[in-house]
């Protein structure tokens, strides 16, 4: 797997190095965005679990609410462009309402739960962007792209609930076990509009799917992280654009 993502990224970093050397030169854009998103695990099972164990662990996961912030930069030109930046994400998956188990401690009433497994990330996106312009102010883009990241942080919330919500108790997870570096795969198709001769706004739906699983030594079961958003940002114009 890691020799195939080498040869999978070489050619795009290659194409990545020569749009950054092409349109640096037309000012960079720099601002704040955003990346409301759902994210869930997909499973990654070895040869010692069965199809009936991999079916019930599906049945009981499911995709919860992720955000991303962070700083964005990004340098366009007539057609295309690249935009980075450095972010913090909060992503992972949960499971869903399901019996409180036996002799589990829990609050007094509390008859289901459900446990959502969150994980903390420093991640850099690197993203080439085809533009096609719609008028002066308008264009849309396609964009295709990676993200390196490196975990800080994970946690496991348990909620608890007697038909309705009772409270929740969060436990920070050890590291030990958790890989650090991990690499992604992005692509959106989104939309830019210039404000005037300085502001930027861009909004995007984005996919992104993990290479990397959760775990460093997973034994039975790993799972890589995915997650379907909203990319928007607003960027600010040090310099002038391709158009003026």
């Amino acid at each position: 797997m890691n020799h195939f993502l080498r040869y999978l990224l070489l050619p795009f970093l290659v194409m990545l190095c020569l749009i950054t050397g092409a349109f640096a030169q037309e000012g960079p854009q720099y601002g704040l965005s955003a990346y409301p998103s759902f994210s869930g695990a997909r499973l990654g099972a070895g040869t010692t679990i069965n199809n009936a164990a991999l079916d019930s662990l599906e049945a009981r996961e499911t995709s919860r609410p992720s955000i991303a912030f962070g700083l964005a930069a990004q340098w366009r030109g007539a057609k295309a462009g690249f935009r980075t930046g450095i972010q913090l994400t909060n992503t992972g998956y949960r499971t869903v309402q399901e019996p409180v188990p036996t002799g589990e401690p829990a609050p007094p009433g509390a008859v289901t739960r459900s446990i959502a497994y969150r994980s903390m990330f420093i991640e850099m996106p690197a993203e080439i962007l085809f533009l096609h312009e719609i008028n002066t102010k308008d264009r849309v883009n396609f964009m295709m792209g990676v993200g390196a990241a490196y975990n800080i942080g994970n946690y496991e919330d348990t909620t608890y609930f007697s038909g309705e919500r009772i409270g929740t108790e969060k436990q920070k997870l050890s590291n030990d076990n958790f890989r650090r570096l991990h690499l992604s795969f992005q692509t959106g198709v989104g939309w830019q509009r210039d404000f005037g001769q300085k502001v930027v706004f861009f909004v995007q739906p984005t996919f992104q799917f993990w290479f990397n699983g959760l775990l460093l030594e997973p034994g039975e079961v790993n799972r890589n992280l995915y997650s379907i958003g909203l990319k928007t940002g607003i960027l600010l114009k040090a310099g002038r654009s391709w158009d003026q």
